[in-house]
Parts: C-alpha cells; structure tokens; sequence
C-alpha cells in the first residue's frame, strides 16, 4: 500500500490539503485572464496549489512551467521557456513548427525523453526576446489560453532589473496568456511587485498563502490514516499539529514516517508520535549544527529568542537581555536571518520556518 502522506514535491487532488478557497480563486482568475503573484514562506504549498489549479482546468486551458530555482543567465531562461512552448505546438511536422515558432533565431533541438531547445552562445539578446514572445504566439496557433508558471520568480531579479524591464514590456501585450509568478521570499516579491520602481509593479492580483487552519488539517490527516487503516484518536492528530505547527510540508512528512510505524502497529499512541517526532529531530542534527555554526553571533541570539517566542524583539527589555547595543543590530539580523529563509513574518510575528529547527534549538539550548 502507498504511503499517503506526499512531500518534497506538487501534490495533487486527493494528496491536496485544504486550499478549497483559494483553489477556486485562482482558477478563475486564471480564465478571465488575470495574472497572480502568489507568495508565502517556502514550502507552505504554493506550487502544488498551482498545480492542482491547471489540472482541474485540463483541456481549458495549455500549462506552461518554468522551475526559475538554479537559472543563472538569460539563454538557460529563454531554453526553459522555449522548450516548454515547443511541447505544446501541435503540427505533425517538427521542422515546420521550428520554422513558424521562431522569425529570428533557429535554434539547436535535442529529441529525448522531452524536446529540449538550445541557443547558439552569442545569440543570448535575441534568444531571449524571441522566447518571450512565444507564448502569446502558442495561445494563438492553439486558440486556447495558455498559463504561464513561473515557480521561484523571484530567481529572475537576480539576473538584473534589465531582464524584469523585458520581460514586463512584452508581456503587457500578451492578451491571451495568463502569468502566475510563485515566489517564497517575500521581501524579494514584495520588492519586484509593490515597488512603484520595479517594471513588474502592479502586474497582477496578489495571494498570500498563511498555514491551513488546525479544524482543517485534522480532519484531512484524520481521513489520510484511516483511509489506509491506521487508526489515530483526535488527541494525537492535536498533538502532531501543535508540534508542527500547522505547517503544510512539515505535517506530511511526519506523518509520512508515523503512518509506516502505524501500519505495522496498526494504531499509533501518544508515545509514538513523541519518540518518532525526536528520532526525526536527532537525524536532522547534523545539518542544524551546520546552520548554527554558520551564523555570526547576534544572528544566533535573534534565532533563538524567536524559537523561544519572544515578541518584542526591538524593545529595550529583549536588548537588554539579550546583549545588544541597539535595535538597529536586531533589525540587521532579522534581514538575514530572513534572506536565509530561517526566519518568516506571518501575521505580525516572526517564526522559524523549519519547525523541527525550532524544537532542536530548545531541545539544545533550552527555553530560557
């Protein structure tokens, strides 16, 4: 029997936790041709949100998925995008989709498993203009409207605000193509969204994607375990959510180690999710150890005082406390601390992202 708690990739429908809301809100924005920039801390299920959004709209509408993790020059971007369009133009000849896809590059094409499109080195402005224009161009040969995933957008300013300004000036007129941009560091998206300097200001409707609420995620774990006969009591399913907090890849994938030790019991007890959640915690160390000795010394204090639950971090009392000289030290460390995605703001406070790291960090160091 499969596992049914999924991680560590985009889950769909039945692996799909909650989002009914917001599922529904993007499909139709999606159909009337608004663009969405949807944002959240890493791992809170953006992408599978997407995902499961262009399933239901199968034969609506044509999918186009750009994974921007890892992209480092404009030619790898315009490949991407070329390599994605050129699975869709549906001509029986090849040759001749190439000739009518691109007016002023011909590029190399690799037949594998999948199409893959490469531009010649020295081509790299032209590659990249031409590549932008293809999918308004793919809506048009299929007449049907095409979405466009760009999944960690915020890659792209990286690549110099020059790119941004190109991409924004084709796609303002691509009037058949929708453009959902993912993006898990929200200061980076806020910047290339709700800055009035940034080309991409104000080019679509914004979502932020929060935890799911606890009512929710417990009866979706509930129906998981005893869907595939392991049998749980509500008290436990409280129990894993207060320890994972709610987070949507941290809840699947302790439950996805409890329903292995669950099936072979063939129900689980309080002390079964206590020492599976501390063996996970142990396996982990050695990367937790690394991330802690890589930070200088007022990042360390800053992390461990919001593991800890402190609030108010810029007062005089956490200063004192914790030995800093000013608030602006506490404010530069929250910024990088941030930047290393170790940290996320959500409804006014700030929290570790990695709910393991943050039980480490007591466990190792204590709460006070």
């Amino acid at each position: 029997m499969k596992n049914p708690f999924v991680y560590g990739e985009p889950v769909s429908r039945e692996n799909f936790a909650d989002r009914e809301e917001e599922l529904e809100r993007l499909k139709i924005e999606i159909l009337s041709g608004q663009n969405v920039i949807i944002y959240s801390p890493r791992r809170f299920g953006k992408s599978s949100l997407a995902y499961n959004a262009l399933l239901e709209l199968e034969g609506k509408v044509i999918p186009i998925w750009i994974d921007c993790y890892g992209v480092l020059t404009k030619k790898e971007l315009a490949e991407k995008i070329a390599s994605q369009v050129l699975q869709h133009w549906r001509t029986k000849n090849l040759f001749e989709s190439i000739r009518r896809i691109f007016k002023t590059v011909i590029p190399k094409i690799k037949i594998g498993e999948k199409i893959e499109v490469e531009f010649s080195i020295g081509e790299e402005e032209r590659a990249f203009e031409e590549a932008l224009k293809l999918p308004q161009r793919l809506a048009e040969h299929s007449e049907k409207r095409v979405v466009v995933v760009f999944d960690e957008f915020q890659e792209i300013a990286e690549l110099g605000e020059h790119v941004l300004k190109k991409m924004r000036s084709e796609f303002q007129w691509h009037r058949d193509v929708t453009y959902i941009f993912i993006g898990s560091r929200r200061g980076m998206m806020e910047k290339i969204f709700h800055s009035a300097q940034s080309p991409f200001y104000n080019f679509g409707g914004h979502m932020v994607l929060k935890k799911i609420p606890k009512e929710r995620f417990k009866a979706f774990v509930s129906k998981k375990f005893e869907s595939t006969g392991v049998k749980i009591n509500p008290e436990l399913i409280e129990e894993i959510l207060d320890l994972t907090e709610c987070h949507p890849y941290y809840t699947q994938k302790f439950c996805h180690e409890l329903w292995y030790l669950g099936k072979l019991k063939g129900e689980l007890t309080l002390e079964d999710v206590k020492e599976t959640f501390e063996r996970m915690i142990i396996e982990n160390e050695a990367s937790y150890v690394e991330i802690w000795d890589s930070l200088p010394i007022s990042q360390k204090k800053v992390l461990l005082a919001i593991a800890r639950g402190e609030k108010d971090i810029y007062s005089t009392d956490f200063l004192v406390k914790y030995e800093f000289k000013t608030a602006s030290q506490v404010q530069y460390s929250i910024k990088a601390l941030r930047k290393k995605e170790l940290v996320h703001r959500i409804n006014g406070s700030y929290e570790i992202s990695d709910p393991f790291l943050r039980h480490w960090l007591l466990w190792r160091f204590g709460r006070e």
